[in-house]
């Protein structure tokens, strides 16, 4: 008699994997209670955020084919519409504010020739990346646009900064949206509020290229280890913290002071800093990586 065993259905994305491999407390914190800040993004993000929804309009204006002059005012009176939100933009100061569409305007006037043409703005694909005979593991991801370069047909990830850094292959989102697309690569649309800097310096399109065999490495080895490792945590019901990522590329953990805090007084920290969130759906990550 043939024993059928039930498969573990594992579904990720670039946020929750990065999460998982940081720390399990924060990852059991953030997607299983759902644990948001009550003090909202950071202004950081909440810049990143308004550079998003002025590109995602724009783009999706020209697709439309509403011309290059109507796109660029349609998408940045969307990015003025998503300012005045209270629920979206609360920490940025006016002076961030202004500094974002002063480095929007020179995004659009650096780019005003660009011949790379949209065909899909804010797109979610999803593949199942991995198999076995107990477990199979679906990756989504949510990708800022999909161009054509004239060489090619690739994802374009926007990615703002106040500093220069360096672009690192080693990362989950480009990896996952590789092998949700069957490419091997990803260009970065790097935007820079730094004033100091040239509009050649602040605006460039690195692409990351990777080879069969990274990749390969990555869906069949490296993701299903954290696979099963997520599945243990859930069986026992215990997400250890990890010291090591309380201190990250964002500053510290949003939730360092609820781990210093005793473990009978944890509850309490979590209530005054946190408020639960909607339900973590990994079509529509945040942009933290």
């Amino acid at each position: 008699m043939e024993v059928i065993i039930q498969k573990n259905n594992v579904i990720f994305d670039a946020t929750l994997a990065s999460s998982l491999m940081g720390c399990a407390r924060l990852t059991d914190f953030r997607f299983n209670y759902n644990f948001i800040s009550i003090g909202g993004k950071s202004p950081s993000l909440e810049m990143g955020s308004i550079v998003h929804s002025i590109l995602e309009h724009f783009n999706k204006a020209i697709i439309d084919g509403k011309g290059k002059g109507n796109s660029v005012a349609i998408g940045m009176q969307a990015g003025r519409d998503y300012t005045c939100d209270p629920d979206k933009v609360r920490n940025s100061s006016p002076e961030d504010i202004e500094l974002v569409f002063k480095t929007m305007e020179e995004y659009f006037d650096y780019y005003r020739n660009d011949s790379w043409i949209p065909l899909e703005v804010e797109v979610v694909k999803s593949r199942i990346i991995y198999e076995d005979d107990e477990m199979r593991i679906l990756w989504k991801c949510k990708i800022d646009l999909m161009v054509d370069t004239n060489q090619g047909i690739y994802s374009l990830d926007h990615k703002t900064m106040r500093q220069r850094r360096d672009t690192v292959s080693l990362n989950n989102q480009f990896m996952g949206q590789c092998a949700v697309l069957g490419t091997k690569k990803v260009i970065i649309n790097k935007i820079g509020f730094q004033t100091s800097l040239k509009n050649t310096e602040k605006f460039t399109r690195p692409s990351v290229d990777y080879n069969e065999a990274r990749l390969k490495e990555w869906t069949d080895d490296i993701i299903p280890n954290y696979a099963r490792m997520m599945l243990f945590y859930t069986d026992a019901g215990y997400w250890p913290p990890n010291y090591t990522h309380c201190e990250n590329k964002f500053g510290m953990c949003q939730f360092k002071e609820v781990c210093e805090a005793p473990p009978n007084l944890r509850e309490n920290e979590l209530t005054r800093l946190f408020m639960k969130g909607e339900k973590w759906d990994p079509t529509n990550p945040t942009k933290e990586e």
